[in-house]
Formats: C-alpha cells, structure tokens, sequence
C-alpha cells in the first residue's frame, strides 16, 4: 500500500478538529447529552443534502471544478478527492452539523432548512420512480397489444 502523505494529513486534521470541537463544547457547557430523535433525524438530513449538494449538484460544480486536473497525490488533488467522494464527505459535514447543533441555536435553523431540502429530494425522487414506472408499463401494455406478423 502506497503512502499518501495528504490523506493523512488530512485524516489527522480531522481527528484534532473533532477533538478540538469536543473540548470546546465541553469547556462552554454546550455539549449536550441527550438528542432527540427527532434533530438526530433532522441532522442526518442536513448532512445528506450537503453531501449530496457538495459531491454532485450542479451549482457546486464550481468548487469541484477548482480541483480537476490537479495531481492525485498533491493537496489539490486529494481536496478533489475528498469533494467526489460522499463518504468522505458525509463524515465531514457530520462533524460540522453536530458541531454547530450545539454550538448555536441558530443552526438549528439552518439544519431545518437543510433537512427539509433533503425530504424534498426524497418525495422528487419517489415521484420519478412512480412517473418511470408508469411510463415503463404503459410502454409495454402498447407493445403487447401491438399487432404480430
């Protein structure tokens, strides 16, 4: 196995971050204990459409863009990777969501918000399903009925 001396830098980064978040909420009397069921659900639904709006929307393109081209194994290039990667992402924004939900009471909102984009994407997706399975169907009840040679 090769060595890749930026995803560990990077890994390690990320651990004293979450352990620096840690001992901050801790120190301000904000890390909480309890969640409820219903922000945990709130949470991982932020976290969901930030991954998905940072590794594939189009208006995030841009970010993404910045990175193409650069070598694989240079900072650049593994800040790309982690952009197209959703779990990498996914662990990321977590740690940012978690963060922040008991940092402030105004990221509650902002997790709401981001939540409920997600919700929306779930029923859009859902409607599609239904839309290309029905079209599906009337598609082959037309060929069934065709006539036959």
């Amino acid at each position: 196995m090769k060595f890749h001396f930026w995803h560990i830098a990077l890994s390690i980064f990320f651990i004293a971050l979450t352990v620096s978040g840690y001992l901050w909420l801790a120190e301000n009397g904000r890390l909480g204990t309890d969640i409820p069921l219903a922000d945990f659900f709130l949470m991982a639904l932020a976290a969901m459409r930030l991954v998905r709006l940072f590794t594939y929307d189009i208006i995030t393109a841009f970010v993404r863009n910045w990175f193409v081209g650069a070598h694989p194994e240079s900072f650049l290039g593994t800040i790309g990777a982690l952009l197209h990667c959703p779990w990498c992402t996914g662990l990321w924004f977590s740690f940012i969501i978690v963060f922040a939900y008991f940092a402030t009471s105004i990221a509650w909102h902002v997790i709401f918000v981001l939540a409920l984009s997600s919700v929306v994407t779930i029923f859009q997706l859902i409607t599609n399903l239904i839309g290309w399975s029905a079209e599906l169907k009337k598609q082959q009840a037309k060929a069934s009925e065709a006539p036959r040679c």
